[in-house]
């Protein structure tokens, strides 16, 4: 077993990267339509995208955030032309967040941007054995049950 000091380059390291992250995280880009998206924005545009379609509390649960938060960048987004909301025909009360025709062009945007951008890195993942894949898979769940613990 490791000791604590022994295993602190890598604590390091993480750390490092974890900070750059911080980073990126508040850092606005255009994904070619002409509207600055932040992170978090483009990732919920992206998951309602996947979806085709989500209500707030939907998206609250898929992104690990409050409805508050969603209601938020939900309000952001739609200000920013890329979201509409249209009723539930099957639940009256219900809205459905859809993402409009730019929406959808930044989403494809962002797709190809991480696929060029993280090339080296999509590549070092998907030639991992499986043995290693699953461990990089169990060390990013076991991570974020770590930062749950420092959110409560």
């Amino acid at each position: 077993m490791r000791t604590y000091d022994e295993m602190m380059p890598v604590f390091m390291e993480l750390g490092r990267a974890l900070a750059k992250y911080s980073i990126v995280d508040r850092t606005a880009f255009d994904f070619g339509v002409g509207v600055d998206l932040y992170p978090a924005e483009i990732h919920m545009l992206t998951v309602v995208d996947n979806l085709g379609g989500a209500g707030v509390t939907e998206l609250a649960k898929e992104l690990g955030i409050t409805k508050g938060a969603v209601s938020q960048l939900v309000a952001k987004l739609v200000k920013k032309g890329l979201f509409f909301k249209e009723s539930d025909p099957e639940h009256g009360a219900r809205v459905i967040i859809m993402p409009t025709e730019l929406g959808i062009i930044a989403c494809k945007n962002h797709k190809a941007f991480h696929q060029d951008h993280d090339k080296d890195f999509l590549e070092y993942m998907a030639n991992l054995d499986e043995a290693s894949y699953e461990v990089v898979s169990k060390m990013s769940r076991e991570m974020n049950l770590w930062m749950d613990n420092y959110l409560k």
